[in-house]
């Protein structure tokens, strides 16, 4: 049975980017430490096969199971992107490894470490659950509703508290309920 496990890098310096936790494993890690997938505010990059036994999750049994995703945060990254990027590549996995949401599991889960820290937070602008749903497209039940929520989101444009790209989501039909409840969060935290 395969598991998913999030990991996060919670870097405090700039440029710790998925290329950059990519190639680390390619030109031989000193921490003697590995992981299936390196993930940012850009892309989602792979560095190991998922029948490959990666040495990320802090037990053997996880080491054995998990399909290692490391999310690299940073200080000059766009958190939400990262964790929205992440979301679609479980998405894929899960589909392409005919997985379950309930297969994808926190670091924490294998190790006891605080990991992934900015999402197991009591503030976490994406808490754990809303990350397992992120997946899920938006579907409304009336027009009145679904005119609503886009007003909202334009009006969280006009006024600079998201990118347009959000719209540009919701317009499109992707963007997920967790997306939108991720949003919230950012709207009513930039409102302030």
């Amino acid at each position: 049975m395969k598991k998913i496990c999030i990991h996060e890098t919670d870097n405090t310096n700039k440029g710790s980017e998925a290329d950059n936790h990519a190639r680390l494993q390619a030109n031989g890690n000193s921490r003697q430490a590995s992981w299936h997938w390196s993930v940012d505010d850009k892309e989602a990059l792979q560095s190991f096969t998922h029948d490959y036994q990666c040495w990320a999750a802090g037990s053997t049994k996880g080491n054995n199971e998990a399909i290692q995703i490391e999310m690299c945060v940073n200080s000059d990254g766009d958190y939400v992107k990262t964790v929205q990027n992440t979301a679609s590549l479980v998405a894929k996995i899960l589909k392409d490894e005919n997985l379950t949401v309930h297969d994808v599991v926190q670091h924490n889960f294998y190790s006891g470490k605080n990991s992934p820290s900015k999402m197991r937070s009591t503030s976490a602008p994406i808490p754990w659950s809303s990350f397992l749903k992120m997946d899920d497209v938006m579907k409304f039940t009336n027009e009145t509703l679904k005119a609503a929520v886009r007003d909202y989101l334009k009006q969280a444009v006009d006024k600079k508290l998201i990118d347009k790209l959000h719209l540009e989501k919701f317009d499109a039909g992707t963007l997920t309920d967790g997306d939108f409840k991720g949003l919230e969060i950012i709207i009513a935290q930039r409102s302030k």
